[in-house]
């Protein structure tokens, strides 16, 4: 573990005259990974829920060798996992949402063969157990990714799929977190000769688990609800009769709703190859299904849908009028299609909606569209539930050539967006604010050109400020951490967490908030040109309203 108190820096752009802001006196951060000159931190570490513990994999101790280390936050010695493994390593895993356990994927046992397993977040790798059961002759618990697995929301159960019984055959099964693999369930019914378990989801509530499968009909995928913890027998068929040729589209995925009671999905499942929104009880019966979208164009599909986080309606895009020109739309998630309403304004000759989401709090929709100006992105924000006529502009005037950059962000208490566009320079994107609600022309510049790699930024969860990976382009070009205010009167200065403390070439590669918003977690050769280690750097408040030390304003809940 290393300490550091961030240096004072200052510097300025002759061109376009803008200072930066000095580096906090009382910025920490903290080495937490402790690595070899070879080694490096793979992007895809995790805070622990209750922002206690960093689990990470690293190479190290053999080259090339990808262990998973668990780490007390912000000072502890990091203590590996899993025990002795091949190259690669450590496959895939995930913390449990209640942070005391890890499971992961690896070939531990048997070279080449990958198995699930169970250890407590802290150590030590002999508390660990195997959660699979015996696998027949050239199984496999599925692919080596974390999609393969998934763990209840109640930290309890730990969902898989393995080719357990029969060698390419992948089916679902329950088990204990914390095992033994002995109390494991398979979940799926009998499989047709040659079907497989294709996908699944846990309901928030770990009651349920929903799966696709051509489990009827080998290639015909449809889709099912079962206990999680089985039997199998309890399982139900969700879709409806499906169309020669139809499919629950495994592609295009399924939701659960966050109060568990609905599943929405995509299938051809009335017109072969029209690909359309239903929604069914989690629990069926498949008559109670309902469409959501209504009729469709010759061409015409469903392509993206996202449930509200209160679980009352659905946002889609589909092209239902003509085809391959996309629209937002707004139904209750019980239907009738009927109910639905269409969300963005007219479009111009060319345009079409982009990407959508939906405020925390379940009121708006902001999405991205040329709705104007033919190639000109701008972003758009609307009641959840219409009119259209409703809807605002949240960007102001774009320059010639200007663009309204596909990452945005809904700030958790549902008052601001947060987007990137090139706005006032054609090429130089910026980052702004704009009221949810609008009215128009109230976006403010929160953080210049300074950044410029402005795509990677994360919203606190009091929603008072952006973290932001980016450089000072005009100073060192070293990628580093920055805040920039909220709320209150824009800083487009920011405060530069880092500045003086990287070697020339280093850079911050990724990084991800700590649960409670006081500071971040991040991969950066920042003392070893090429080694990628995990530091830990804590926010502390300092100058208008932040003192060195003060935790109290960062207390906020992750929603």
């Amino acid at each position: 573990m290393t300490r550091r108190t961030a240096s004072q820096s200052l510097a300025a752009n002759a061109c376009l005259a803008i200072l930066f802001a000095a580096a906090p006196a009382g910025a920490e951060w903290f080495r937490l990974s402790q690595g070899q000159v070879f080694s490096v931190v793979l992007e895809d570490y995790q805070v622990s829920p209750d922002g206690r513990r960093a689990v990470y994999r690293q190479d190290a101790e053999t080259d090339g060798v990808f262990d998973l280390w668990s780490v007390a936050l912000p000072a502890g010695t990091p203590v590996k996992l899993n025990a002795t493994v091949p190259s690669p390593g450590v496959f895939s895993f995930r913390i449990s949402p209640d942070g005391s356990r890890v499971v992961y994927t690896a070939a531990q046992d048997t070279g080449g063969v990958v198995e699930l397993y169970s250890v407590p977040i802290a150590g030590p790798a002999s508390a660990g157990v195997k959660l699979n059961g015996p696998l027949v002759a050239g199984g496999d618990v599925a692919d080596p990714f974390p999609s393969v697995f998934g763990i209840s929301a109640n930290s309890t159960r730990v969902v898989y799929r393995a080719d357990q019984q029969t060698d390419e055959v992948f089916e679902l099964y329950s088990v204990p977190i914390a095992g033994p693999a002995s109390s494991g369930v398979k979940l799926n019914g009998a499989l047709d000769t040659a079907g497989d378990v294709v996908g699944f989801r846990l309901s928030p509530n770990s009651a349920r688990v929903v799966y696709q499968a051509d489990q009827q009909t080998n290639e015909v995928y449809e889709l099912y609800s079962v206990p999680i913890g089985g039997p199998a027998s309890s399982g139900v068929k969700l879709n409806g009769a499906l169309v020669l040729g139809g499919d629950v589209r495994f592609t295009s995925g399924f939701q659960i709703s966050p109060n568990s009671a609905r599943v929405v999905y995509f299938a051809d499942q009335q017109i072969d190859e029209v690909v359309e929104l239903y929604s069914v009880p989690i629990g069926g019966p498949a008559s109670s299904g309902v469409k959501l979208n209504g009729a469709l164009v010759a061409g015409g599909n469903v392509f993206e849908a996202g449930i509200s986080p209160n679980s009352a309606r659905v946002v889609y895009r589909a092209d239902p009028q003509t085809v391959f020109v996309t629209e937002l739309y707004s139904v209750p998630i019980g239907g009738p299609a009927s109910a639905g309403v269409k969300l963005n304004g007219a479009l111009v000759a060319g345009g079409r909606v982009g990407r959508a989401s939906i405020s925390p709090n379940s009121a708006r929709v902001v999405y991205t569209a040329d709705q104007q100006t033919n190639d000109v992105n701008e972003l758009y924000s609307v009641p959840i539930a219409g009119p259209a006529s409703a809807g605002v502009k949240l960007n102001g005037p774009l320059v010639a050539n200007g663009d309204v950059h596909v990452a945005f962000a809904i700030s958790p208490d549902s008052t601001r967006a947060v987007y990137v566009a090139d706005q006032e320079l054609d090429g130089w994107p910026m980052g702004y604010r704009a009221p949810l609600a609008g009215p128009a022309g109230a976006d403010e510049r929160i953080w210049a050109t300074a950044v410029n790699i402005p795509t990677d930024f994360a919203i606190l969860p009091d929603s008072s400020a952006v973290a932001v990976r980016g450089n000072s382009a005009f100073v060192d070009g070293i990628v580093r951490l920055w805040t920039y205010p909220l709320a209150g009167t824009p800083d487009w200065q920011g405060t530069d967490w880092l500045g003086g403390e990287f070697q020339p070439n280093g850079d911050t590669f990724s990084f991800e908030l700590l649960p409670d918003g006081s500071g971040a977690v991040y991969v950066a050769d920042q003392e070893v040109d090429n080694q990628f280690e995990l530091y830990l750097l804590y926010f502390r408040l300092w100058g208008d309203g932040f003192e060195t030390g003060d935790t109290s304003r960062w207390s906020a809940t992750v929603p």
